[in-house]
């Protein structure tokens, strides 16, 4: 049985990661120029490689950074770096002007 869905790959050749990427985001209409878009594909960056598979992003309200840690003692941590990341955050994106932190645990 063959697949009658067009795919977005040329001569069978799979597309690169960085193209798949790029498409997605043009069709949900995300674009990387947006600081606030920017700063969760970033986020890795700001927040250091031992916080982050705990700490995300979910949401920039007015000038308040709320984020989730997965549990109580990450959320506390990433409290003992609220000026770092907050300092990070508008070094990169200063027109963001993020000025507090909140965090939610689970």
């Amino acid at each position: 049985m063959k697949d009658k869905k067009q795919r977005l790959c040329k001569d069978g050749e799979p597309i690169e990661a960085s193209k798949v990427l790029d498409l997605v985001l043009r069709h949900l209409d995300i674009s990387p120029d947006n600081p606030k878009a920017a700063v969760g594909m970033n986020w890795q960056d700001i927040i250091g490689p031992r916080l982050y598979p705990h700490v995300k992003i979910l949401d920039i309200k007015g000038t308040m950074l709320v984020l989730r840690a997965d549990h109580p003692s990450w959320a506390q941590i990433a409290m003992m770096q609220q000026k770092k990341i907050l300092a990070s955050v508008n070094r990169k994106y200063p027109s963001l002007a993020v000025t507090s932190l909140q965090i939610l645990s689970v």
